[in-house]
């Protein structure tokens, strides 16, 4: 399976002077976009070939996606693309809520009109390609978002904590709502976080927030009964 995936696939080799990053960044966008499927045995000798580099930076991103849980693997038997657990993507989710309400009670201090005017900047953006049905761009518009009040609290362990999470919500998401059905409700949750930021209101701007995470989460549980 994976050989077909990469004879398919885009043929520029990895530039060798970000060799480690570029290929865990290449095998995590494979699988969170569903390029590679979940249980999608994994052949390091095939990636290798493809990627026209050596073996020992596929093992170590191997090894972190595996820390991260998006890569499963029994020693000298067989490496896999992880199957999606929903049960536990709806911890993950209640997770990264309670960890960016934290970001956004650490970051409130700094909070200016400037970075509001951003946010609504960004906001717009996700609308728009929401519209345009641009799913990828709609989930990186996301992220920028959330990103914004993660990296202004100032906290150091935050995105390194919430990033590899993040990156499981959006492999169930990227699964669940290919066509964005589940996202028409994202701006407008991002709208009141920010006219919560206008009013100068913590509490219902930490409410926002996390509504918008637990909206998420019921889409996921509502699409998957009508599986």
């Amino acid at each position: 399976m994976l050989n077909m995936l990469l004879e398919n696939s885009r043929n520029e080799k990895i530039n060798r002077t970000f060799i480690k990053d570029e290929v865990y960044d290449t095998l995590s966008n494979w699988i969170i976009t569903g390029y590679l499927e979940p249980e999608t045995k994994i052949n390091i000798n095939s990636l290798s070939e493809k990627l026209g580099i050596s073996r020992t930076p596929i093992r170590e991103a191997i090894l972190k996606l595996e820390n991260e849980g998006l890569i499963l693997s029994k020693a000298n038997r067989w490496t896999i693309v992880a199957p999606i657990d929903l049960d536990a993507s709806f911890y993950t989710y209640s997770v990264v809520a309670s960890l960016e309400m934290l970001a956004l009670e650490q970051a409130f201090d700094k909070i200016d009109d400037d970075f509001i005017n951003n946010l609504q900047k960004i906001n717009a953006k996700l609308d728009l390609a929401f519209k345009n049905l641009d799913t990828m761009e709609l989930l990186n518009y996301d992220n920028e978002f959330h990103d914004s009040f993660i990296y202004l609290s100032g906290n150091p362990e935050l995105p390194s904590i919430i990033h590899p999470l993040k990156k499981k919500i959006q492999r169930v998401e990227l699964s669940f709502f290919k066509d964005n059905d589940g996202k028409s409700n994202t701006f407008g949750e991002h709208k009141a976080l920010i006219d919560a930021l206008k009013k100068r209101d913590l509490e219902l701007a930490k409410l926002c927030l996390k509504a918008n995470w637990y909206n998420s989460i019921n889409l996921v549980k509502e699409k998957n009964k009508r599986k």
